[in-house]
């Protein structure tokens, strides 16, 4: 009996022994692969990080952006070739302002997308794309937010954060310098300014605290809409437009891509208002990235109520 008992204990403690042989074997293969998956990946970004290109890279000499707005300012003001992807809303043809390189790689907002592009230098927006945003800077690439504008002030500031970031860029050294000078203009001020109501899409207009309400009283207009209290946006019937009896309509986008919510511009009264040239349509780019529109629709508002202002 004795001798069972001690042939079953020395079993079990070969057992023991060689489960905790196993399992140190199976922790030191767990470090070892933690330690190759780390050598791996720091060996990855290193050469995707610092290979060479085929051409000597310069400081912000490849650019990318996760971000429509940046996208268009990107295409707009920088040589192509420095460019090296926008988000993939600029591939579509509603948001195209400028044209699209076919070298762009068109992206969808993720890190892994821009890391073999080997950029210098990534555009993102204030809020937008935080994920990817956050990756890239821990991965070592440099990402800068570019704060967003919803009034003139902060157009200036805009502009002037994409300066910093970009340097020396020529076109967009002029728009600032535009917007710049017609800012230090005095808007008009006199009772007698014409009046204007902002017509959407669905019958939207917009009230104080809006650009598009900034722009018309900067250029020299009473907005009817914000006088009759309306802030940010509010909606009016056809009978108020009417009732208004603006001296110049605004229109938001435009009757090219046809829609029931543009059927408003088809009204007879309406339609008196377009050929009789008091009329004036917002670009759609004064939407998604007004730092593009901002300084033409002033210029073209302030020569729009010398027209209006100057008729008998």
């Amino acid at each position: 009996m004795d001798a069972i008992k001690n042939a079953a204990g020395k079993a079990i403690q070969h057992h023991r022994e060689a489960f905790r042989g196993n399992m140190n074997k199976y922790r030191e293969k767990r470090i070892c692969l933690r330690r190759m998956r780390s050598i791996s990946t720091a060996l990855l970004l290193a050469i995707l990080l610092s290979a060479p290109t085929s051409a000597p890279v310069s400081a912000q000499e490849r650019i990318g952006s996760l971000n429509l707005c940046m996208d268009q300012m990107l295409l707009q003001w920088v040589a192509p070739e420095r460019i090296v992807s926008v988000t993939w809303l600029s591939g579509e043809r509603h948001y195209q302002r400028a044209p699209l390189p076919e070298h762009v790689y068109l992206n969808r907002a993720q890190a892994e997308e821009l890391l073999p592009l080997k950029p210098d230098l990534i555009l993102t927006g204030q809020y937008g794309a935080q994920r990817a945003s956050h990756r890239l800077e821990q991965l070592g690439l440099r990402v800068v937010r570019i704060p967003d504008a919803y009034n003139l002030a902060q157009l200036q500031q805009q502009l002037a954060s994409l300066q910093q970031a970009l340097g020396e860029l020529p076109g967009l050294r002029q728009q600032r310098s535009q917007l710049k000078a017609l800012l230090q203009q005095i808007p008009e001020t006199a009772a007698g300014n014409p009046g204007a109501l902002i017509l959407s899409a669905n019958n939207i207009t917009y009230g104080d605290g809006m650009l598009e309400h900034e722009l018309l009283t900067r250029a020299g207009f009473t907005n009817l809409a914000a006088q009759q209290g309306v802030q940010q946006l509010g909606r009016v019937s056809l009978e108020q437009v009417i009732d208004a009896r603006p001296e110049l309509l605004v229109f938001y986008g435009g009757e090219q891509d046809f829609a029931i919510a543009h059927l408003a511009e088809r009204h007879p009264v309406l339609r008196e208002y377009i050929e009789t040239g008091r009329v004036y349509r917002l670009p759609q780019e004064l939407g998604f990235c007004p730092a593009l529109a901002a300084v033409e629709v002033l210029q073209q508002l302030m020569e729009k109520r010398k027209e209006i202002v100057g008729q008998p």
